[in-house]
């Protein structure tokens, strides 16, 4: 049994993240992914139930979730 999972993300976002941290000191889009992530959950604020639905369907309207 494998320690990680997988989350599949659009090609078209990953191309997206990777020319936007071209110049940034992240080896890799799961590096910077991660990153940010830690960051948020280390901030403590978080976001609401209703802002994480409306980030959801923006990503859906977006095509980066199906």
């Amino acid at each position: 049994m494998s320690d990680y999972t997988t989350i599949s993300l659009k090609r078209e976002f990953v191309d997206d993240v990777e020319d936007y941290i071209e110049d940034e000191p992240f080896g890799s889009v799961k590096e910077f992914v991660k990153h940010l992530l830690l960051r948020e959950i280390q901030e403590g604020e978080g976001i609401s139930e209703t802002e994480a639905k409306a980030l959801g369907q923006k990503l859906r309207d977006l095509g980066y979730v199906e």
